[in-house]
């Protein structure tokens, strides 16, 4: 049976900032386990008999397996006795051990200490109601990224985790967007400096209290957001919006998705980065147009057709996202016939759209051989007798 391990918050700065609480547990003469003794507290405590987990950090690669181990032996010394466990901040705060122990269905119990979050947010000379993202650097995932909120990034302890961070975030942010960089966040202490992403890792100091504030993206800077064209479609179709706009309907807006198709065609004949970058912009317009269209009659938006075709992806694809084992393409067909028959699909034998497809692909080709248009219907026509 395990005993209760109760973890400690150790604040964000020193002693005189310590709840008196927490320091008469800390120093009743308990071993008190730390994760770090790279923390103001304990440097002012050297009285209290502190176990160290730093040895564990220099035995592995990747943060994960490091917290991982800190808890098995943290979990191994709860079924013997009462654990006292501190961390840096607060325990609930980005703290990824607590998250494990309390995976682990441990008797854990948190006692207090300041977190980061209030000073960074002083030294920032931000407000945190305006909305807020927390990541780690060195588990940072882009998917979970929202450029039209304030991002706060922990962990970014050296240039190297600076730079890999830059390279990720240049995706998304202009390059010129600010970012400022936060030492040791406690008020009018702290040491803040404001750089364009582009420069983060340059002269960049190393230091484990160092965390980034990256402030919202507005204006122009959203116009790479899906959301942001669809929130411009939306206004365009809006009575506060435009009259081409306003009145148009799927049925009339057809012809343009097959104008719009060819004139792609054409880039990639071409092969005109730009220009196929246009046109394929001009596509997805028309995607988003429908959508637009369909979400003021109620009946769908962007996000339906967009969940339809990604779980689509998915489920066509077994043998990438899921048991399925496939050895060539037959085996691929096979698989892809068998999901749609899964989806109610009969297979006809010649699609009408494969036909006309066909059509205009021999029409679209001649002509961009020289031939008029007369000229190659006719060719058609004596072809398909």
């Amino acid at each position: 049976m395990m005993n209760k391990i109760t973890v400690i918050g150790l604040g964000n700065y020193g002693l005189d900032e310590l709840p008196y609480g927490i320091y008469k547990l800390l120093t009743a003469g308990e071993k008190v386990y730390v994760r770090t003794l790279e923390h103001p507290v304990i440097q002012e405590l050297p009285e209290v008999e502190w176990h160290s987990f730093d040895d564990i950090y220099k035995k592995h690669d990747q943060f994960p397996a490091v917290y991982q181990e800190i808890v098995a032996a943290l979990l191994a010394a709860s079924e013997k006795e009462g654990v006292l466990y501190a961390v840096p901040g607060h325990p609930m705060v980005a703290e990824s051990t607590t998250q494990l122990l309390l995976e682990a269905d441990a008797a854990v119990e948190i006692k207090g200490g300041k977190s980061f979050i209030d000073d960074l947010f002083t030294a920032a000379k931000a407000d945190p109601n305006d909305g807020f993202q927390l990541l780690d650097a060195t588990a940072f995932d882009v998917r979970q990224l929202n450029i039209r909120n304030a991002l706060i990034v922990t962990q970014v302890y050296n240039q190297i985790v600076a730079s890999d961070l830059k390279i990720t975030l240049l995706e998304h942010y202009p390059a010129d967007h600010p970012v400022r960089i936060i030492t040791a966040a406690r008020n009018a202490d702290a040491a803040v400096t404001e750089v364009p992403l582009h420069e983060l890792d340059h002269e960049f100091s190393e230091s484990n209290l160092t965390s980034l504030f990256i402030p919202a993206v507005q204006g122009a800077g959203l116009y790479g957001e899906l959301s942001e064209l669809d929130r411009v479609m939306t206004h365009l179709i809006s009575p506060d919006g435009c009259p081409w706009d306003q009145k148009q309907t799927h049925a009339s807006l057809r012809r343009y998705l097959i104008e719009e198709s060819f004139e792609f065609m054409e880039a990639v004949d071409e092969d005109d980065i730009d220009h196929m970058i246009e046109e394929l912009g001009d596509i997805l317009l028309q995607v988003v147009f429908h959508a637009a269209l369909a979400k003021r009659e109620e009946l769908f938006d962007i996000r339906e057709v967009v969940t339809v075709v990604t779980d689509k992806m998915i489920r066509r694809h077994p043998h990438v996202f899921g048991d399925t084992v496939v050895n060539n393409l037959e085996d691929l067909n096979q698989v892809w016939e068998q999901e749609k028959r899964n989806e109610g699909k009969v297979k006809r034998e010649v699609k009408m759209e494969k036909q006309f497809a066909d059509l205009f692909m021999t029409l679209y080709d001649k002509v961009k051989e020289g031939a008029s248009l007369e000229e190659a219907l006719q060719e058609v026509k004596h072809e398909t007798r």
